[in-house]
């Protein structure tokens, strides 16, 4: 698999797809003594099943595009705020990954040298979203949340939760930084933009961001933060369904939000 500059690869797994007992065999001989440990530590099975996918995915993903490392040899190193990155020594290729993960649906993105953020959340989860909101979104998204039609603000609500998600992972800072210090707004015409306060001493012109509806039940978000240089530069968004170890198949989920680019 070739990825260059100014390219986002997005993959998709549907881990409760996938139950083939040779390739899940297959999955757990690739796990480290670390990650078979985490597994076991899940009391419910889907969760372990959710994680033995994950954790197979990313090492046949990452293995697509470095076919000299094999997917049980990569390893892993986290930030003190827990946010992984590639630790092998031997790697010249300056690849960056970020993952996520909700009910059904695994998400991996990957890029080179820009770090990246992305989130997915299935939209018919139990709870009132809106408490959420009052507790963690500032209060510009609140005004303009509480704006529109009672109708649209679920949707809303989890167009700002994704995004901000995608933010504090790409920063690989996770919850140290408060969700109310940044706000997004949109255009009418479905750019995404993002605004900080003064403490927070971030650029919003470095930043990008893109939101992706797969199907129905699903919302993903992306962040991505490019150098000054780069953002003249078109960047283009390809999309795959992946079962590790069996099947890749190329996808054109509609890009919703954000700003233009070329879906390959």
């Amino acid at each position: 698999m070739n990825i260059s500059d100014n390219e986002i690869h997005l993959w998709f797994a549907y881990d409760q797809d996938i139950s083939d007992d040779g390739l899940l065999s297959k999955y757990h001989q690739l796990l480290n003594q670390e990650e078979s440990t985490q597994q076991a530590r899940f009391h419910f099975e889907k969760h372990r099943h959710q994680y033995l996918i994950t954790r197979a995915m990313v090492r046949t993903v990452l293995s697509s595009y470095v076919n000299s490392i094999s997917p049980e040899e990569w390893r892993f190193k986290k930030n003190k705020y827990g946010k992984p990155s590639i630790s092998n020594k031997s790697l010249t290729m300056p690849l960056r990954f970020n993952l996520s993960h909700t009910d059904k649906l695994i998400i991996m993105a990957v890029t080179l040298d820009n770090e990246i953020g992305v989130d997915v959340e299935y939209l018919p989860r139990r709870g009132n979203p809106l408490d959420i909101a009052e507790r963690f979104f500032s209060a510009k998204e609140l005004e303009q949340l509480f704006q529109l039609p009672v109708e649209k603000r679920q949707e809303r609500f989890f167009d700002l939760w994704t995004l901000k998600e995608a933010y504090i992972k790409a920063c690989g800072m996770g919850l140290s930084i408060p969700l109310d210090h940044f706000s997004y707004s949109f255009s009418e015409s479905g750019g995404i933009s993002i605004d900080f306060v003064p403490e927070r001493c971030d650029q919003p012109e470095l930043w990008q961001f893109w939101q992706v509806n797969p199907n129905e039940t699903h919302k993903i978000s992306m962040a991505l933060k490019r150098t000054s240089a780069e953002l003249n530069n078109e960047l283009s968004i390809s999309m795959r369904e992946f079962v590790p170890l069996s099947e890749i198949k190329t996808v054109y989920y509609p890009i919703t939000k954000g700003r233009l680019v070329t879906n390959e």
